[in-house]
């Protein structure tokens, strides 16, 4: 089977399988979750990456404990997904990112600017608050 037969064949995918599923497409960049995660995946290589790149161009280095602390931010399951979202695109321009690098303590800066409502923890983790 040709490529274009299996693209005509199996046009109609279900979006389930689709890995850029619920992705924003207008992000310029990867999506920081991205950037973040491979950050936190090379940590024990010889030459680990720090640095992510905003929509706006400017890259930024950033530690590892800063990626960890923004990567819970973002799936954290006791925030809605709707202030998860704006927080992801919000975290793709310069200033919002660099607004919470330099800050001292990310999760309370967090709670401040969304202000998030508390949602009821999940019964199948097994973190409570």
């Amino acid at each position: 089977m040709k490529a274009k037969e299996f693209i005509r064949e199996f046009r109609d995918i279900d979006p389930a399988d689709d890995p850029n599923a619920g992705m924003d497409q207008e992000f310029k960049q990867d999506p920081i979750f991205h950037q973040l995660g491979k950050i936190l995946d090379s940590r024990g290589n010889p030459n680990p990456l720090d640095t992510v790149i905003t929509d706006d161009g400017k890259k930024f280095k950033v530690t590892f404990k800063q990626a960890t602390v923004l990567r819970r931010l973002l799936t954290t399951p006791s925030v809605k997904p709707n202030i998860k979202a704006n927080f992801t695109k919000d975290l793709q321009q310069s200033q919002t990112l660099e607004k919470y690098l330099q800050a001292d303590d990310m999760v309370e800066l967090f709670l401040s600017t969304y202000n998030p409502e508390k949602t009821e923890p999940s019964p199948y983790t097994k973190y409570e608050n």
